[in-house]
């Protein structure tokens, strides 16, 4: 379906997202869904899996701040992973439309919903976008209960175990914000793709490579700096926090499926955890790593099938 470009305001910050429509027999009835991209990328991220999504219901990916065509402030309140939650759940509100359920903080401005219909949003986050949707939930489970009909986590973390946990992931947030300073984006991300976390993307074709680099390349490295000091893992609620609240969206009916890639050992490991506490669903996609909707399209597209019912 063809896609399509709003902005949304909040806070004094605009926000861009992209709306793919849908036409289809009985799309009325399908809960549409939210995309939450990943670091250093934007909604356009989600293409290759948001258009054929879009075939069966209506689908919305957001530019988070300082990413994408969203405003890239100076100031560090808008980068706080508390106040990107708060927008979340403020554009939950606004996408029902004016018979929503009121958010804290609402939109400085109302737009026509974008996507209509008789059921709440599925919101999906990818890593550091599962990061901003549970932020959301800690902050506010009964309103994110209220304007989401279920969440999608890829690869998410889930919060530090313990303040040890936390003081060490600080350090390594601030490291990469120096560097980001220091080196500049290209060299950065010279860096970054090196990663283990990454290393299964290597494999992937020349094309599929080139269009990712594009992506991080296009970023500002001081925005992206001001998200790793505000928004990155150990600004995250603790991991005792986050699992009491994706209890509480269980006990209120919302359910949540975590989807994690096979070669992905660490996030793997994690939605198996998640799994034998029977807080939620888990996927594990064979041949993937960290991005499943990246490496493994198809295969990311069945995991979303029939959710949430």
């Amino acid at each position: 379906m063809a896609k399509r470009e709003e902005c949304f305001q909040h806070d004094g910050v605009r926000y861009r997202f992209a709306v793919w429509g849908c036409e289809a027999a009985g799309a009325a009835g399908a809960a549409p869904v939210v995309l939450l991209h990943g670091f250093a990328q934007s909604a356009a991220s989600w293409d290759g899996v948001a258009e054929p999504l879009s075939c069966t219901r209506p689908v919305v990916a957001l530019d988070l701040v300082g990413h994408g065509g969203s405003d890239r402030p100076k100031g560090a309140a808008a980068y706080a992973l508390e106040a990107q939650g708060e927008m979340l759940l403020a554009f939950l509100a606004s996408a029902l439309g004016e018979a929503g359920p009121a958010a804290p903080g609402g939109p400085d401005e109302r737009f026509a919903a974008p996507v209509q219909g008789s059921r709440k949003p599925v919101v999906v986050g990818y890593s550091m976008g599962g990061r901003v949707a549970l932020a959301a939930v800690c902050r506010q489970p009964g309103a994110f209960a209220r304007c989401a009909g279920g969440l999608v986590l890829e690869s998410a973390g889930l919060g530090p175990v313990d303040e040890r946990e936390r003081k060490d992931a600080a350090e390594r947030d601030a490291r990469n914000a120096a560097a980001l300073r220091r080196d500049g984006l290209s060299a950065f991300m010279d860096a970054w793709e090196r990663l283990p976390l990454f290393a299964t993307q290597r494999d992937l074709p020349a094309s599929t490579c080139e269009r990712v680099r594009a992506g991080r390349l296009a970023n500002d490295a001081e925005a992206l700096a001001r998200t790793f000091e505000h928004a990155g893992q150990h600004a995250m609620p603790s991991r005792g926090d986050v699992l009491a609240a994706l209890a509480s969206l269980r006990d209120s009916g919302v359910p949540v499926r975590y989807i994690a890639g096979a070669r992905d050992v660490k996030y793997r490991a994690l939605a198996e955890g998640l799994e034998d506490e029977g807080l939620c669903e888990v996927r594990v996609v064979a041949g993937a790593g960290h991005n499943v909707h990246l490496e493994e399209p198809a295969a990311y597209l069945r995991t979303l099938e029939g959710f949430p019912g």
